[in-house]
């Protein structure tokens, strides 16, 4: 997981920074896919994408387009459980991106699911079966802000920086306050000449001698003092940086390099328990509850007490409340005590334990 920090942005700009960064934590030639929900189907993101090399998925916005093809069935393993997959594939055109892959998923014989992608090799029931699910991601970050609130910012202190954010031009307004000011005295020249040609009431003398010379000199003055305006507010920038306007701008910045250590936290403590909730369930089999259990009742529910010596750590944990859960708990310390973990900078082994005081 990796992070980029700036002002808030569309996708559009805070895709290429973080795709940069990531490309950086892989090995060369790892290949990569980006997965995008809906809000982020765009094909300029697409099309760097491709320029990237990067490979790309998203679920197709709404309304669902009709398939061409006729579906097909195919049958694939999740979590250990076949599932049935009907699907259907055809190449789509993206409007100012070009050709792409597009899987319907189908159930109850009608489409119910559209997913974009440029990746042309993947297995297409299998990546369907995955997006379908889509739920489970949304409750991991539901959960994972719930319970270990990861969305929480760890304080209000902030360092004052000189703000070099780009804004509108004050200067740039006022010379185009300018350029209109002189746009419509011209236009007011131009129509006085023309209401003193049609006025029957000035004698021809009067208007070829006098007025219209007058008028005509109006105009070319207006239009002198238009290309003046225009030309000046040629030279100044629409958009500055802040504190090139104002010398003295700043900006409260919060510790974004804080704040994201505390977020890889958050999300360490948060996979620990995804991944504990997962090994106790192959013992538990409850896959409604499981995630529910683990954390109620292992993570927050049990006390317990923790022993050291120079040698070994041991963590001794007050028994389940549950017969199928405690059953299940020691299952899952006898794996892990296999291979005792340890902390990092620690050699001594982390051994784990129930006690049989009910008390």
């Amino acid at each position: 997981m990796c992070f980029v920090t700036g002002e808030p942005s569309g996708l559009t700009v805070t895709l290429p920074k973080a795709l940069a960064e990531l490309k950086k934590t892989v090995p060369a030639g790892t290949r990569l896919m980006i997965g995008f929900d809906r809000g982020g189907s765009y094909a300029s993101v697409f099309t760097h994408c491709r320029e990237q090399g990067v490979h790309w998925v998203s679920y197709r916005r709404a309304p669902l387009a009709v398939p061409a093809m006729l579906p097909v069935i195919a049958v694939i393993a999740v979590n250990g459980m076949t599932r049935t997959i009907a699907w259907c594939e055809e190449t789509v055109t993206i409007k100012d991106y070009g050709d792409a892959r597009q899987l319907t998923l189908f159930e109850d014989g009608r489409p119910v699911l559209q997913v974009l992608s440029s990746d042309e090799d993947a297995c297409p029931a299998e990546l369907l079966g995955w997006l379908k699910s889509r739920w489970r991601e949304e409750n991991f970050l539901k959960y994972a802000s719930q319970n270990y609130g990861i969305d929480k910012i760890c304080d209000y202190f902030a360092g004052i920086e000189a703000n070099s954010k780009v804004i509108a031009n004050p200067a740039r307004k006022k010379a185009n306050t300018a350029v209109r000011q002189a746009q419509k005295s011209l236009a007011d020249a131009e129509r006085d000449l023309a209401v003193l040609l049609a006025d029957l009431a000035i004698s021809v003398h009067d208007k070829n001698t006098v007025r219209i010379p007058a008028a005509q000199a109006a105009i070319t003055d207006a239009r002198t003092k238009l290309q003046t305006a225009e030309t000046a507010r040629d030279k100044i920038p629409a958009k500055a940086a802040a504190n090139d306007i104002n010398p003295d701008a700043q900006i409260a910045v919060l510790r974004a390099g804080r704040r994201g250590l505390q977020m890889v936290l958050r999300l360490l403590a948060h996979n620990a328990e995804h991944w504990l909730s997962g090994q106790l369930n192959a013992y538990l089999q409850d896959e409604d509850e499981y995630r529910a259990i683990t954390r109620e009742s292992i993570i927050r529910g049990l006390a317990g007490t923790i022993s050291w010596t120079p040698a070994a750590i041991t963590i001794t944990l007050q028994p389940p409340a549950s017969p199928r859960v405690r059953q299940a708990l020691a299952l899952l310390i006898s794996q892990i005590n296999q291979d005792p973990p340890a902390m990092p900078g620690d050699h001594r082994p982390v051994t784990y334990q129930i006690t049989t005081n009910q008390h």
